[in-house]
């Protein structure tokens, strides 16, 4: 198996976590997903089975990860994360682990932030203009609502409804607002910040819904 692989290097040696390893400071999570998990992408430690985590988002997110060449001799390829497939699963960690993952709170309100400066400017000032006029040229409200957009179009049909029910739950006038409130106290924002992050996570939602609810709509390839 990789763990003992890893650990027969003498380079990884376990954490207190089972998936989890050490190389000296840093911390490496070792995390199956694919058919391994069950119907609903959740997956449990043995041999108790008593810590269970969703491995919802982890398919789509390798699926369309980016390649990046690390070293040219010998070749070495990663596979990373692509923004949209990151942001599904910081969604999804911070709902299955709140109030213990404020951190993803606050990365997903990073990316959100600076999508359009991401690679994506081209996209906002060509093909997709229209969005960016439907939203007076704010270009930090398009940028959510692209990347809501691009989320969607990664999600199968199980995920995507994680990831509506979870935005739905955030951005409703009824809603206690936890994971703005968990963006806003990690990140060391006043109050003042707070109708600007609830409307980009309303832009975010609309972006991700309006793939699904309109099958003729049209969206550029990431």
């Amino acid at each position: 198996m990789l763990f003992e692989s890893l650990i027969s290097t003498g380079q990884f040696s376990p954490a207190s976590e089972r998936q989890r390893l050490r190389c000296g400071t840093v911390l490496v999570d070792i995390l199956p997903f694919g058919p391994i998990t069950d119907e609903d992408k959740k997956i449990s430690w043995p041999p108790e089975h008593e810590i269970i985590m969703s491995m919802a988002g982890f398919e789509e997110a390798y699926k369309h990860s980016i390649t990046v060449r690390v070293t040219s001799d010998p070749d070495l390829d990663v596979k990373l994360a692509s923004l949209p497939g990151l942001a599904i699963m910081k969604l999804i960690s911070w709902k299955e682990n709140y109030p213990d993952r404020k951190r993803d709170a606050e990365d997903l309100l990073l990316i959100m932030n600076t999508y359009e400066e991401a690679g994506n400017s081209d996209r906002l000032y060509g093909e997709d203009l229209p969005l960016l006029q439907q939203e007076g040229f704010d270009s930090r409200l398009a940028g959510a609502r692209l990347l809501g957009r691009d989320m969607a179009k990664i999600s199968d049909s199980k995920t995507f409804l994680i990831v509506k029910e979870i935005l739905d739950d955030e951005t409703e006038e009824t809603s206690q607002y936890k994971l703005l409130s968990d963006m806003m106290r990690e990140a060391g924002m006043s109050d003042r910040r707070f109708d600007g992050i609830l409307a980009q996570l309303t832009k975010l939602r609309e972006g991700f819904v309006e793939v699904r609810e309109r099958p003729s709509f049209t969206i550029s390839s990431l």
